[in-house]
């Protein structure tokens, strides 16, 4: 005569066998939020990374990085070498002949951390000039002027070559 087979775990006391799903639900639904919220990071961090990629390889980017990292004050309050950050915040545009440029540049340094922010504007395909190129330095109140001496008179007398 042949025995009935054993009952299947969970069916002794009249309730249907756990699923999969049902089993493993401690583990599954913490991953699942786990890999929704790496997705949704990596995705927002590589829209702002494609944001900026237009901003850092523009002129007034450049330029400014460029006096930033050449000025005594700066190599002094951040050290060197001057780094900037990952993502440029600001915006650069065209509009007839005109062309304007808004930034925040992040840079940092072995001593701290600083920001520069300018504001710059050409015509057509002459040089840019910045209306506002300053940093503000770890440990200083006042902001640190990064234009030429031109541009510096160009802004207040309006007679700009």
């Amino acid at each position: 005569m042949s025995a009935a087979p054993p009952p299947l775990p969970g069916s002794a006391s009249g309730k249907p066998p756990r699923n999969w799903f049902q089993r493993n639900l401690k583990w599954v639904l913490p991953l699942a939020v786990v890999v929704m919220l790496g997705g949704w990071g990596l995705a927002s961090w590589s829209g702002f990374r494609q944001m900026s990629a237009p901003l850092k390889s523009s002129e007034p980017y450049q330029q400014a990085l460029a006096r930033a990292r050449a000025a005594p004050e700066v190599q002094a309050a951040l050290g060197q070498p001057i780094e900037e950050a990952s993502f440029v915040f600001g915006n650069i545009g065209r509009f007839a002949d005109v062309s304007q440029a808004s930034m925040l540049i992040r840079i940092s340094g072995p001593h701290g951390k600083a920001g520069i922010n300018l504001e710059a504007s050409r015509s057509g395909n002459a040089a840019w000039q910045f209306d506002k190129l300053s940093i503000t330095l770890p440990g200083r109140h006042e902001k640190l002027d990064l234009r030429t001496a031109d541009e510096k008179l160009c802004a207040v007398t309006a007679h700009c070559p």
